[in-house]
């Protein structure tokens, strides 16, 4: 069993019925500060005594209240938890949730009326609120928490509640009760018992003789009728008393090493302490119950930012193994939250749930975005760290290479100057530029919208992430053009698209036009002319600008002047505003070639030019679908976009 669907209303940052819906083995919930990731962890612990933490009890700040003048408290929450996948005794024994079902149903009520401290709680399991509800239930499913500011060291440390005692109490568990029944002692205790017995009476040590003058000076002090009876030892020989005082001490590689090297916790770093302490718990939760009695039906891990004081790979090597031990377990479940883009862009897609810091707050778990096997295929291959980024971002703007990625959010702060105080750059909004490395439209933006009507392709049925999603690609023309001379003799020549000569496009992401335009969130927009280079050539007189760069990052010849170099002063020293659209295509087609040179590149033209339209306060006059796409992206009416 799992749990498969959780319903919230008036809780937290939860006003209306937000409803999120979960699959069995790992799943890894992504978004915003803020978009609510905490509160769902919070709503799943209300339902249960979680075995860290204890119970998580009501609080006057668990009531939603909004974010405005004269706002009051929701009056009540709610919290509803579906679970399926029950196996025979399952459904036996929670019988009383699933009212003859597949479904077992738990639900819990709160009210805003405090009584001594308190919040009236009220649970019951199935349809019926009315309906008995027996609290052991709750008990045959085990929640442990992890919060996202853990102190490890402490909860290694030994004592009553050490995470050491803990699941060495949990192996011994049905042992020690046939032991109990037999009146029979556990090996571990004989051993101690008698290692007690061996240190108090050894001449040779000096425990015996302190012993002795301690009695000795308590008889003096109060009197043989007042005093009292010490012995000296190692610990009590009762098994929960010798695990609680146990410790555990740790060496920083796994190779086999003289004991007297290891060393305590205290002196180990954060990230390894909060390994030790994951691995702790997890050891215990992949422990096999054995007794069918008090066996557990469920075991339930909630992790918040499993990555804290992790560097990458040890981020990776973790969830891999939360995966494996999610997925081995057939009655364990794995729910973590996670600002880390290692994290997500290293788990499977269907793992990921995506939470949208909108009003209401939606969650897109991708696996129901009806993404195609290919696609699918693609993105778990391709998602990397950049590229995760997109997840965490509140708008989205898909580019092919690297120079849109560095272009793109300094044009945007040009294109949004005039907007409101938090909106006048992708930083303020949130916005990410993701760099897909490709024209790879046709894979990424199904996470925005569902492609129909494309060639061999069935149409896409799913749900989407409700953020705005732009992408820019290149109308890419053909490379060359037939020309014929005065003698009817036709010749190939580079082309040099402008109004008035722009033949089609041969980019096949522009099939996608149609269908991603009639979506909610989603648009395309397509360069005016070739590329985004020759695009930004074309406009006002940013190719004077364009070739000053270029001259100045062009190779300088042992000796002699350069041909090249000469070519672009001549460019950068007229004024584009004022020459025809033909004679700016020539230019335009000039930049353009001595970029695509390996002699400079996209990606260092765009780094130098991007520095320099920052570094001088450049105005650089934006192309039409650029702007557009900023403005998309940046929810900001246009009526170019409309």
């Amino acid at each position: 069993m799992y749990l498969s669907n959780l319903k919230v209303s008036g809780f937290r940052c939860f006003g209306e019925e937000f409803a999120i819906s979960f699959t069995g083995g790992l799943n890894v919930i992504v978004g915003e500060n803020g978009a609510g990731k905490t509160a769902i962890i919070n709503a799943i612990r209300q339902l249960f005594q979680d075995s860290e933490t204890g119970r998580y009890s009501v609080s006057s700040d668990d009531f939603f209240c909004a974010f405005e003048s004269g706002a009051t408290a929701a009056s009540c929450f709610s919290i509803k938890a579906d679970f399926i996948g029950l196996n025979l005794k399952e459904k036996v024994a929670l019988l009383p949730w699933t009212g003859g079902t597949d479904t077992a149903t738990l639900n819990l009520q709160a009210e805003n009326k405090e009584k001594r401290g308190r919040y009236r709680k009220l649970m019951w399991g199935g349809s019926s609120k009315g309906s008995q509800f027996d609290p052991e239930l709750v008990e045959l499913i085990q929640c442990i928490y992890l919060p996202p500011l853990r102190d490890a060291e402490s909860k290694l440390t030994n004592g009553r509640q050490s995470r050491l005692s803990k699941l060495l109490k949990s192996i011994n568990r049905n042992e020690l009760k046939e032991l109990r029944k037999k009146n029979e002692v556990h090996p571990l205790e004989e051993k101690i018992k008698s290692f007690n017995v061996d240190l108090a009476g050894d001449d040779q040590l000096s425990i015996k003789k302190a012993n002795e003058l301690i009695s000795e000076h308590l008889g003096k002090a109060i009197g043989h009728h007042f005093g009292q009876s010490t012995r000296i030892q190692f610990a009590e020989d009762d098994f929960t008393k010798i695990v609680e005082s146990l410790t555990l001490l740790f060496f920083p590689d796994m190779s086999e090493q003289d004991q007297g090297l290891f060393r305590s916790l205290s002196q180990n770093s954060l990230g390894y302490n909060n390994l030790l302490y994951i691995a702790s718990i997890l050891a215990e939760l992949t422990l096999d119950d054995g007794d069918e009695e008090e066996s557990l039906l469920f075991k339930l891990l909630l992790i918040e930012e499993p990555e804290a004081h992790l560097h990458p790979q040890l981020q990776i090597r973790l969830l891999n193994h939360l995966k494996s031990v999610a997925d081995e377990g057939s009655n364990v479940q794995v729910i973590v939250t996670s600002h880390s883009t290692v994290l997500a862009s290293s788990v499977d897609i269907d793992s990921i749930i995506h939470l949208s810091r909108t009003i209401p707050t939606i969650a897109t778990p991708l696996r129901l975005c009806g993404i195609p096997g290919t696609s699918k295929q693609f993105i778990n291959r391709w998602l990397d760290v950049t590229k995760s980024n997109l997840l965490f971002a509140s708008g989205v703007v898909l580019v092919e290479g690297i120079a849109e990625q560095m272009l793109i959010p300094v044009l945007a702060k040009q294109v949004l100057k005039d907007q409101g105080i938090g909106k006048r750059s992708f930083e303020d909004q949130g916005i990410s530029t993701i760099n897909l490395n490709g024209i790879y439209f046709k894979h990424f933006m199904r996470f925005y919208c569902n492609l129909t009507g494309l060639d061999n392709e069935e149409d896409q049925v799913g749900i989407n992430i409700p953020i705005r999603c732009s992408g820019l690609t290149d109308l890419d023309p053909p490379k060359l053009e037939k020309i014929t001379d005065e003698e009817g003799k036709e010749t190939a020549v580079p082309l040099k698209p402008y109004v008035g000569n722009i033949p089609a496009g041969t980019n096949h992401a522009l099939k996608l036009l149609d269908t991603i335009s009639s979506s909610e969130n989603a648009r395309l927009f397509v360069s005016e002319y070739k590329t985004l280079e020759y695009d930004l050539a074309m406009e006002g007189n940013n190719a004077a600008i364009m070739a000053s760069v270029l001259a100045s990052l062009w190779p300088k010849p042992k000796s002699g002047k350069s041909k090249v170099i000469n070519k672009l002063n001549i460019i950068s020293r007229k004024d584009w505003t004022k020459r025809s659209p033909k004679f700016k295509a020539w230019a335009a087609h000039e930049i353009l070639m001595r970029i695509d040179d390996n002699s400079v590149g996209k990606g260092f033209f765009a780094q130098v030019l991007a520095d320099k339209i920052v570094r001088e306060c450049l105005i650089i006059s934006v192309p039409k679908y650029i702007r557009e796409s900023i403005f998309w992206a940046s929810s900001v009416e246009s009526e170019a976009v409309e």
